[in-house]
């Protein structure tokens, strides 16, 4: 049996460095000024595809598929939207402009990915779980696409900018030996690990099946330019597999599971490699200013 069963989250938290956890976490302390802007327009995006996914036939017409986006973006956006989260009027006004573009390019019936999306989809919002070597993770999967072959799993994002790469899969290495500092990389490669192995443990899932993994940015790309009536918002999405990654990095990847799980479970908290933990995650930490590890290297400096 598993001794906890984690999500990619707290995992990439830890990985950030483990005293973040220990205040994120373990002691619950609440963050100032914490805004829920893109938080509320992530669940917007994510609650329109789920509705679209699941309203959706493999043969309904594409401009059916387009126009019902549309309309369920326009209901979750009123939904979930919260004016005090914005500067100003003009800043809410653009920024749903901005979220509808996305939406409105992701269904687009001429091509649009997210039309292909819908007509395959067989679950959305499927909270999957794994286990190795008593390490157990979970994690909710956005959507699970039935394709020739198998299952294509799809993380939604509002973009895919710095994520995992082929390009940057070698930086996992540096993480796991303390010589870099690459927390983001590493939760990429926990929930690739995660969904992954948690489908198959899914009913719908099949002895053989090839399992795919990707994330998909819905504003990778934005523009706006000026018309006489105010201005127009473009965007463009973006997909990112990294199924080939997690193949050739697994025992990589695996390994910074196991530190991360073992450090949280056995609340092993001290940040460590503190120099590099500090230069990289202390600036942009919530919790920097109460951070006792932090305070004390700045009195010992």
């Amino acid at each position: 049996m598993s001794r906890a069963s984690l999500s990619p989250s707290r995992l990439a938290m830890y990985a950030t460095c483990p005293r973040q956890y220990d205040y994120g976490y373990a002691q619950d302390v609440n963050a100032p000024d914490r805004t829920e802007l893109y938080l509320n327009q992530g669940t917007i995006y994510h609650a329109t595809i789920e509705a679209v996914c699941d309203a959706t036939d493999v043969d309904d017409d594409a401009d059916v598929i387009h126009d019902r986006a549309l309309r369920m973006f326009a209901e979750t956006w009123e939904d979930h939207c919260n004016p005090a989260d914005y500067a100003s009027d003009a800043h809410q006004v653009y920024q749903r402009a901005e979220n509808r573009a996305g939406v409105n390019a992701f269904f687009d019936p001429d091509g649009g990915t997210g039309i292909d999306h819908a007509r395959h989809s067989i679950a959305t919002e499927v909270w999957v779980e794994c286990e190795r070597d008593g390490r157990g993770l979970h994690g909710k999967v956005d959507n699970v696409l039935r394709t020739d072959d198998g299952l294509h799993v799809i993380d939604y994002k509002r973009n895919t900018h710095g994520m995992l790469s082929s390009r940057t899969a070698e930086y996992l290495d540096g993480h796991l030996a303390g010589e870099a500092h690459e927390p983001e990389r590493v939760k990429n490669a926990f929930q690739t690990a995660t969904y992954v192995e948690g489908v198959k443990n899914e009913s719908f899932y099949e002895d053989g099946m090839d399992t795919r993994f990707s994330f998909y940015g819905l504003l990778n790309n934005t523009s706006f330019e000026s018309t006489p009536s105010g201005y127009d918002v473009s965007a463009r999405g973006w997909s990112r597999e990294t199924t080939e990654i997690y193949e050739e990095h697994y025992d990589t990847i695996w390994a910074l599971i196991r530190d991360a799980h073992d450090g949280i479970t056995s609340e092993a908290y001290e940040p460590v490699p503190f120099a590099l933990i500090s230069e990289e995650a202390c600036s942009g930490c919530e919790y920097a200013e109460m951070c006792a590890d932090r305070l004390a290297e700045e009195v010992r400096r």
